[in-house]
């Protein structure tokens, strides 16, 4: 009795299920294959060979096919950069994923009930968030130490994909008490920032470094391109005109 009862627990744990091909994908084949806009529920499910809790959920997930229509990949954090890019800093972790763009995630050992549970409420939630920012695009920058304890390397290198986070963290270092070091560090920020993205906000922020780094030419340059791109988005003006009266 006892061995028959431990073994219905242990199967609907997920174990002595029939192993299944799981499907992994890389950085390169992430676009045909999760960020396919054909409305069709994924999880991307983060994973590492030596990870115990991801090899304990494998057969779980595989299992759950039967029940949920849904697409699950394997990527494996060992061997791509995608994780990073994405900040999945533990693992397992698994997105929820509808064309291409993540409705949600969770971390750490699910049962299976919980599990398809999540996969059904992610499935009926309305799609709004922008594409899966999973490439990273390489810089002609490199990353530049301030004085900061926030300027550190790591702290830096945490950020480099964001191009909203740089832009946001480099602001902070505008104002005339900001120490050179960091002033100097920001600016490179805010160049990988514009790299990424370039948008308006961080055209003034750069133009503010540069004013603080006394370098008024390119300054007037950055403050020209930012109003011709203000203009052309039809955005707001005052800051880089109020800059430009200034130089």
């Amino acid at each position: 009795m006892f061995n028959r009862i431990a073994l219905l627990i242990l199967m609907s744990m997920g174990w002595m299920l029939p192993a299944q091909a799981q499907t992994y994908v890389t950085d390169a084949t992430m676009d045909e294959t999760v960020m396919q806009e054909n409305d069709r529920m994924v999880i991307l499910f983060f994973t590492a060979t030596w990870c115990g809790p991801c090899q304990y959920m494998k057969p779980i997930i595989n299992s759950i096919k039967k029940e949920v229509d849904v697409d699950i990949y394997y990527l494996d954090t060992d061997n791509n950069t995608a994780d990073d890019i994405l900040h999945v800093t533990s693992i397992p972790t698994y997105y929820f994923i509808k064309n291409g763009r993540k409705l949600g995630q969770t971390t750490g050992t699910l049962k299976r009930a919980r599990l398809i549970q999540l996969i059904q409420r992610h499935d009926a939630m309305t799609v709004t968030s922008d594409l899966l920012p999973y490439r990273g695009k390489p810089s002609k920058f490199s990353i530049k130490e301030g004085h900061s304890k926030e300027l550190s390397y790591e702290g830096i290198d945490k950020i480099w994909y964001d191009a909203a986070q740089l832009n946001a963290t480099a602001w902070n270092y505008t104002s005339e008490s900001s120490h050179l070091q960091d002033v100097q560090a920001a600016l490179v920020m805010i160049n990988r920032s514009i790299e990424l993205e370039e948008t308006v906000s961080a055209l003034e922020t750069k133009a503010f470094l540069l004013l603080r780094l006394n370098r008024k030419k390119e300054a007037k340059l950055v403050i020209d391109q930012g109003l011709k791109l203000a203009r052309k988005r039809n955005e707001f003006t005052g800051i880089l005109e109020g800059l430009l009266e200034r130089l």
